[in-house]
């Protein structure tokens, strides 16, 4: 994969370029749609069960295969294209990305529907890295931070408009038409991705043994162990808020919807805070942020059972959460600046891994006994174990 790198003049006013406002658009785009097929299956989860004829934890292992297929694969199709340009390689996965939604509303059983969301996990972490790599070689390396949370904005867009449209269009006509949906999303954002994503001119070849050894320091594992435990210790208790809401703190389907958008506002103020801290103060705002993460984890167990207070937890998750992503991906090219493109595709998974192991422990949980309020507070201990690797000195010398 070419580099495509021609970096911006650094007093350049950031993404004042038509062509690069044009292209960072249908970036955050490519984000959002690939971010909406991942997260609308949570707010799926109850309808899926019933339609599919399938126990509640079963369903929710779509959420936890998608996001190992994720894990294991996304550095795998990453190393595979990295001799392709960049923009080819977004559109030949957005391509992919058509077929397995189109797979997934046309499904007729469980297993096909499996089948399809696995086809789709294939292209997620390399597109992922492939629009976050476009943007930042656009940008200013000061402004590196920003850039990364113009990107990811489209992930925190999806948790706030475009999982919950989805989960309303299914509530509305069946959770096929939310897939439907999505493919159509998706043909869009891959027409304008082939006439306006214009990456900077390419200037060297990317050597995929460069990359790998990029990826071997023990900076770089460090940072992903905090990736993973962070999501993990969010996703026990995420994966399974919709049933939480529904049957412990009272919600109607609808408000369910609103409250699931209440999540995804937060996390557009919290993408913004989240891109200033790192550019400014990563360390200190990372930390603060993952101890913010567990203590509202602990917190949610308590306030659960009150309407009121459970719609302010489910605010500030999305608030923390979206804040960390930013801090957390600039971290990760801090850690492995060889490996820029490799880095952030295992980034993704590292995301992933801790969404596949998250959404399994609250899986677990129920299964052997445990109730769903019980499952933030177990959320939390992991994310504790985030907050102690984020004390780690070595953690605190990548730069």
């Amino acid at each position: 994969m070419t580099t495509d790198t021609t970096p911006s003049a650094p007093q350049s006013p950031l993404f004042s370029a038509p062509r690069r406002v044009a292209s960072l658009a249908v970036l955050t785009a490519c984000v959002f749609v690939v971010g909406t097929a991942e997260w609308v299956v949570v707010g799926l989860l109850p309808q899926l069960a019933e339609d599919l004829r399938r126990p509640l934890p079963t369903v929710g292992s779509l959420v936890t295969w998608y996001a190992l297929v994720v894990t294991v694969a996304g550095p795998l199709v990453t190393v595979g294209m990295l001799r392709l340009a960049r923009r080819r390689a977004l559109l030949v996965l957005l391509g992919v990305f058509v077929a397995g939604n189109l797979a997934a509303a046309l499904a007729g059983s469980f297993g096909a529907l499996m089948a399809a969301r696995m086809l789709t996990a294939l292209t997620h972490s390399t597109a992922f890295a492939v629009a976050l790599t476009i943007a930042v070689a656009m940008t200013p390396a000061t402004q590196r931070g920003r850039a990364i949370a113009v990107v990811t904005a489209g992930w925190n867009l999806a948790t706030a408009f475009g999982a919950p449209l989805g989960t309303w269009l299914g509530d509305e006509f069946g959770w096929r038409a939310t897939f439907w949906a999505i493919t159509a999303l998706a043909v869009l954002v891959l027409g304008a991705g082939t006439a306006l994503v214009r990456p900077p001119a390419p200037q060297e070849v990317a050597r995929p043994g460069a990359e790998v050894r990029g990826m071997l320091r023990p900076k770089a594992a460090l940072v992903l162990a905090v990736i993973v435990l962070a999501q993990a210790g969010l996703f026990t208790a995420y994966t399974y808020i919709a049933p939480l809401l529904r049957q412990v703190s009272g919600f109607t389907d609808a408000s369910v919807t609103v409250l699931l958008a209440l999540f995804g506002v937060g996390a557009i103020g919290g993408n913004v805070l989240g891109g200033q801290l790192a550019d400014r103060a990563p360390w200190a705002g990372l930390r603060t942020l993952l101890t913010a993460l567990a203590g509202t984890l602990a917190v949610f167990t308590c306030t659960s059972g009150v309407g009121w207070a459970a719609a302010a937890t489910v605010l500030a998750l999305g608030v923390i959460a979206a804040a960390l992503t930013p801090l957390l991906q600039d971290r990760a090219l801090a850690a492995a600046p060889e490996a820029p493109t490799l880095v952030t595709a295992i980034g993704a998974s590292a995301f992933n891994l801790g969404i596949a192991g998250g959404s399994q422990l609250g899986g677990q949980a129920l299964t052997v006994g445990l109730a769903l309020h019980d499952l933030p507070w177990a959320g939390a201990l992991v994310a504790g174990g985030a907050v102690l690797l984020a004390a780690v000195p070595l953690f605190s010398r990548v730069r």
